[in-house]
Order: C-alpha cells, then sequence, then structure tokens
C-alpha cells in the first residue's frame, strides 16, 4: 500500500475517532437545564492527525520513459527467471520466452544453451523429477546507476525465485541481483546487457 494512500485511510480514521469522541463527550456533559443546546449542526472545525513517520510525504512526478524502462526489465526478468523444469530443457529456454524484450545482441548471447557455474545446476534435475514450477518476483531499483539518458538507462535488479510443488512453496536463496542496461529502440526500452 502507498505512503499516500496509507496517510489517507489514517485521515479518514482520525475523523471518525474525532466525530466519536465529539459524540461521546455530548452524552458525557452534565446538562443543567440552563445550557443552551448546541446546535444540531456542530461539528468539529479541524481535525489534527499525526503520523509515525518523521520524514514528510514527498510526492516524487514520474517520468514515463522510466517507468516504461522499469517495467521492461521487470517483465523480461520475472519471464527470464521463471522455470518450468520439468518442460524446459535448461534456463535457456526461459531466455526464449523473454526474447521480446531484448536487443538482437543479447539474445543471441543468451539463447546459446551453455553451462556456466550461474544457474541451478544439480537441482533442476531434482525439480524436474517434482514436477516443480519456479517463479520469480523482480524488484528494480538504481542505487549507484549512472544518470539516465534518451537512450541508455541502467537499473539494478533483485530476483526472488520460489519453487512451487504442488501446494507447497519453498523460497530459493540467496536473491539473484543482476545490473541491466536498457536501450530505446524507436519508443521501446529493450534489455541491451544483463550482468550478474
Amino acid at each position: 500500500m502507498s505512503s499516500a494512500r496509507k496517510l489517507v485511510l489514517l485521515a479518514v480514521a482520525a475523523a471518525i475517532v474525532a466525530g466519536l469522541v465529539y459524540l461521546f463527550s455530548d452524552f458525557q456533559s452534565e446538562d443543567t437545564g440552563t445550557a443552551a443546546p448546541a446546535p444540531s449542526s456542530a461539528t468539529p472545525s479541524t481535525v489534527t492527525t499525526t503520523t509515525a513517520t518523521s520524514s514528510p510525504v514527498i510526492d516524487v512526478p514520474s517520468n514515463p520513459d522510466t517507468d516504461a524502462a522499469e517495467d521492461t526489465v521487470r517483465q523480461a526478468l520475472s519471464v527470464a527467471f521463471t522455470w518450468y523444469p520439468a518442460t524446459d530443457r535448461s534456463p535457456t529456454d526461459a531466455y526464449a520466452r523473454a526474447r521480446n524484450w531484448f536487443t538482437e545482441s543479447l539474445a543471441e548471447s543468451l539463447l546459446v544453451d551453455v553451462h556456466t557455474e550461474r544457474g541451478p545446476g544439480a537441482q533442476w534435475g531434482q525439480w524436474a523429477s517434482d514436477n516443480a514450477k519456479i517463479v520469480a518476483d523482480v524488484n528494480v531499483g538504481c542505487s549507484g546507476c549512472p544518470p539516465d539518458t534518451d537512450s541508455l538507462i541502467h537499473r539494478v535488479a533483485s530476483i526472488h525465485q520460489t519453487s512451487i510443488i504442488g501446494d507447497k512453496s519453498t523460497a530459493i536463496t540467496p536473491d539473484t541481483t543482476v545490473w541491466v542496461t536498457l536501450t530505446k529502440d524507436s519508443d521501446q526500452w529493450l534489455l541491451d546487457s544483463i550482468r550478474y
């Protein structure tokens, strides 16, 4: 839930509580018969809310170009790191499914079925026999990245994978971190490099 949404909900809750306190205090007051009744339209003039955060919420304007590039990273890596070991020959099959988000040069380098120290290794065979599905969840950041340009964006992605066998899910540790660059091809951002 976004910070702005939390603040709105907190303000609504505070207004309800303030209204209940106001009504409850009206019932508690002693009526001596001499005081004029409060008008039926009386409402509290202000409601003050405080939050537990010490810093103000800053609404940072969204950049549609940057948002599109980060969406590309999330979509591409979610597909590239979601595996079906019972039917996929290797993680390369997942890269092939993510092909639409890669530049030609990146696709050529990734779609070669090579075995390296990266990847599941012997675990792949166990997942295949268990009919496991490996699902990826991707978070994108830009800590320490060079400044964005109109045609080149650098990002860091953290990929969290979960093994699902039947109704049992198990987190795969550790998460995988990759550094990616994106280039703009006409009006579409494409991944141009993935580095571990």
